[in-house]
């Protein structure tokens, strides 16, 4: 199961990649452009090795919610179906930069609790069990949505790791999660001035 995720990781980075390159042509081209360069990344070697393996030792696994995350930007990209609606994008950029922002500094030693324990017991699951229930009574549905199947893949052990936390967050999402709500707030204000005009 470890290898096979580690090639849907690599597969997704490369996609989005090969998508958000595209944006310029048109959807009938973005597909051509997005398989051309999947089938590059695969068959040509660099620096003497697999794209692919490169990707892996570079990132690792990726997070349920990253890889949720750039399944619909792809999905997006390529035949405008939104997956996440916006609205829950921005709610799910905002937890993971919250939470990235309490868990990685206290994991690196900056206080005396290390919240990264609390991954290997059931105390972490059965409070994203509580959170996705209050979004869901909140009506961000998809926000819950989001949070079980973290939570249902953390119990299947999808990924090779036994903590809850790499199912919900990782350090790639989290330095992103800011500029990604950064661009998002500019797009909004740029919509809301040209709809004044």
């Amino acid at each position: 199961m470890n290898q096979l995720m580690m090639n849907i990781t690599s597969l997704l980075i490369v996609a989005a990649c090969g998508a958000f390159i595209s944006l310029r042509f048109s959807k009938s081209i973005r597909w051509i452009s997005v398989a051309c360069l999947i089938l590059l990344s695969v068959t040509i070697p660099v620096a003497g090795s697999n794209t692919w393996l490169l990707i892996n030792g570079a990132v690792g696994e990726l997070s349920i919610v990253t890889l949720l995350l750039l399944t619909g930007f792809v999905l997006r990209s390529l035949i405008g179906w939104n997956l996440i609606e916006s609205q829950s994008r921005v709610y799910i950029y905002f937890l993971v930069l919250l939470t990235g922002s309490m868990f990685y500094p206290a994991t690196l030693g900056l206080s005396q609790f290390d919240p990264y324990s609390l991954g290997y017991g059931l105390d972490l699951s059965l409070l994203l069990l509580s959170l996705s229930i209050l979004y869901w009574v909140f009506k961000q549905q998809q926000v819950a949505i989001i949070l079980l199947l973290v939570v249902a893949a953390r119990e299947t052990g999808l990924l090779s790791s036994p903590n809850t936390w790499d199912y919900l967050i990782d350090p790639l999402l989290w330095l992103l999660s800011p500029v990604i709500l950064i661009i998002i707030f500019i797009g909004g204000l740029r919509r809301s001035e040209k709809t004044a005009c």
